[in-house]
């Protein structure tokens, strides 16, 4: 397998995201702890490779990785143009409906409970996930 290929698209992906974001109607805020302060964040901004979508499959991934003890082989790069410093450049393992079931879970674990989707949730499930994947070798989910 050509390793830089994507089996799953990042651009079907972030239009996934965005598509369930408007489905699901809800503002997007983070919450700077510091302070307090809430801002918003557009679906828009959610959905962009270099946006908070490397944040969304890092913690699909968790979850599925939890489930199945699998993963889906994701390209994610420091980028210090990124909103968080990182860009999604591929998903080389699963499958398109199998993410997009994940990050469905993970939207509506979001909004249980809340008027607004508050992405420090998946920041933090962000970090935990980046140190447990980098020191775990995770088996690769085939595509169906």
């Amino acid at each position: 397998m050509n390793i830089s290929a994507s089996i799953v698209r990042v651009d079907n992906v972030a239009h996934g995201v965005l598509t369930l974001l408007s489905e699901i109607e809800r503002p997007a805020i983070v919450v700077d702890r510091a302070t307090g302060q809430e801002a918003s964040v557009s679906h828009e901004e959610i959905a962009r490779a270099d946006g908070y979508l490397p944040v969304i499959v890092v913690a699909a991934e968790a979850l599925w990785f939890d489930l199945t003890g699998t993963g889906f082989a994701l390209d994610v790069r420091e980028n210090a143009e990124a909103t968080l410093g990182y860009s999604l450049h591929g998903i080389r393992a699963g499958s398109w409906s199998v993410l997009m079931l994940c990050i469905i879970d993970l939207f509506e674990t979001l909004a249980l409970n809340e008027e607004t989707l508050r992405l420090n949730d998946l920041v933090e499930l962000w970090g935990n996930a980046r140190s447990r994947l980098q020191t775990v070798p995770v088996p690769l989910q085939e595509a169906s």
